[in-house]
């Protein structure tokens, strides 16, 4: 996958249109000097259709299941409100700050690294190689991106490929399916997307394409 520049171009350059609102009972900053102090502070959070964002999941994920959960169509921009009060700690992350953003995304990808390389690729890098990393993700500079995530995407030296893929499937009801999907079967046979879908939902049928809208998934 790593040598599939063009596709990771295209999809590092994937936008999705949205326009963000201000509740229309939390407009702070005009009236923030008849705010109390201890409200100034409080952390942001997002909401479609009456639903809190979960800000630790792929944007591309969140827009798909949205969707899926309204009427099925997607008519950009994607309108979601922005809210500075009553955090839904219930259903949501809490997110203290920015920092716990790059905690998240690079506790994902150690733990991604373990199923693929047993660990050995992440463990080698410098703190300067994970900074790299984040900033490029953050910055949105594919080549930086990449002159460090390439070493997480290619295999080993005297290894077919990965030992495992790290797989993590939405669906619109919510439910979040993570499997360890190996990638050569018992017959030493590479294994499809068909196979894993046959694997994670076996009493359904998965040979329908039409199917698959009501499945996300996040390798």
């Amino acid at each position: 996958m790593a040598d599939d520049r063009e596709i990771l171009r295209e999809l590092w350059d994937g936008r999705i249109p949205t326009s963000f609102s201000l509740a229309s009972n939390e407009v702070r900053k005009h009236f923030s000097k008849h705010v109390k102090v201890e409200h100034q502070e409080n952390p942001m959070w997002f909401e479609f259709d009456g639903t809190p964002l979960q800000w630790h999941r792929p944007l591309g994920v969140l827009y798909d299941l949205a969707v899926m959960n309204s009427d099925g169509e997607a008519r950009p921009p994607w309108s979601l409100v922005v809210h500075f009060d009553n955090y839904p700690h219930q259903e949501i992350l809490r997110l203290d700050s920015p920092q716990a953003v790059e905690m998240n995304f690079m506790s994902s990808i150690k733990e991604a690294d373990f199923i693929k390389h047993a660990g050995k690729i992440i463990s080698t890098m410098q703190k300067k190689d994970h900074l790299q990393l984040w900033q490029g993700l953050q910055n949105d500079k594919f080549d930086q991106f990449w002159a460090v995530n390439r070493r997480l995407m290619e295999r080993m030296s005297g290894e077919e490929g990965f030992k495992a893929i790290p797989v993590r499937i939405y669906r619109g009801d919510q439910m979040i399916l993570q499997k360890l999907y190996k990638t050569i079967g018992p017959e030493r046979k590479k294994r499809t997307l068909q196979d894993l879908l046959d694997e994670a939902f076996p009493d359904e049928d998965n040979s329908d394409a039409r199917k698959l809208d009501e499945k996300t998934l996040e390798v």
